[in-house]
């Protein structure tokens, strides 16, 4: 890797310094690397590569994972806003602990939904303990916290277990207002959850992979994106990559909010495209499911 000895290299050594050589060299170099460590040699760079490209990436890593959970975190509050009210509207403000509310169809079910009130009860405990004010009063006043209310505390992840020990009927309502069939909610909203979680923990996200894929027959327009089929018939990206959570992006945010990411998204890239010599940002694009049509998500609907 090119240093230059002087003002350069006193530079490299505060940065790392401050942001840790594990996290910046170690989390970031596999893209430059002409070869990797072996038993019996050093790992090697590619031709010309500098620290400046690495660190380069490191930083668009880290806006990437501001820009995107910006609106992962409007996603979340979405899912809230749409479960308790269609929960509410049918059982109540104050019915969510009670079992039969849930989906008890099967002996997994009804375990399933045992758990979730008592998670709920103890997230309930602990915001109690904290003295959390809007949680202690409605609980010291009205006996109860109302669901909509009680959303707000709860983290993505049980926001997600709740929808999926709803009853199916109840899951339709749900998914009806985002469009998607209830099944594909779940999904999207378990691969959201993954993403905020990388976002909000401060991990490397640009070459995020999922153990699920989009189901691409529900997406009308799918084909706009312009993405490439392998032999077998399977998108060779934008199903299980960062690339997808774009797509999400573009199904469920408002035009204003697409727009805006898009916008985001390009000043981003150009950035990073200035920056990089050694490795251009295109396989940056490319490893993040990004190709030459990507915008075109703004198509989809």
């Amino acid at each position: 890797m090119v240093i230059n000895n002087g003002s350069q290299a006193s530079r490299v050594m505060k940065i790392l310094a401050r942001e840790n050589y594990y996290n910046v060299i170690n989390g970031y170099k596999d893209l430059f690397l002409a070869s990797p460590a072996t038993p019996t040699s050093e790992e090697i760079y590619k031709l010309g590569t500098t620290f400046d490209e690495v660190y380069a990436l490191y930083t668009f890593d880290r806006e990437l994972r501001n820009i995107y959970l910006k609106y992962l975190l409007k996603l979340e509050n979405s899912f809230k806003t749409v479960i308790s009210h269609e929960f509410s509207a049918k059982y109540g403000h104050d019915n969510y602990l009670k079992i039969a509310n849930f989906d008890n169809s099967t002996e997994s079910k009804i375990a399933s939904s045992i758990k979730l009130i008592g998670d709920i009860q103890q997230e309930i405990a602990r915001q109690m303990s904290k003295h959390h004010q809007v949680v202690t009063h409605y609980m010291t006043e009205h006996g109860y916290i109302p669901l909509w209310v009680l959303v707000n505390v709860l983290t993505f992840g049980k926001i997600e277990n709740f929808y999926k020990n709803m009853k199916p009927v109840d899951q339709t309502s749900v998914a009806k207002e985002f469009g998607l069939q209830p099944e594909e909610l779940g999904k999207y909203m378990h691969m959201l959850a993954l993403a905020r979680n990388k976002c909000a923990h401060d991990e490397r996200f640009y070459d995020m992979k999922f153990k699920e894929r989009l189901h691409t027959k529900s997406i009308k327009n799918f084909s706009v994106l312009g993405i490439v089929r392998a032999k077998d018939g399977s998108y060779t990206y934008g199903t299980n990559d960062v690339y997808a959570i774009s797509i999400m992006f573009a199904l469920l945010l408002s035009k204003t909010d697409r727009k805006e990411f898009v916008s985001l998204m390009r000043a981003a890239f150009s950035k990073l495209d200035k920056q990089m010599k050694s490795t251009p940002a295109s396989e940056v694009m490319k490893i993040m499911g990004f190709g030459s049509n990507w915008d075109s998500i703004l198509k989809l609907r």
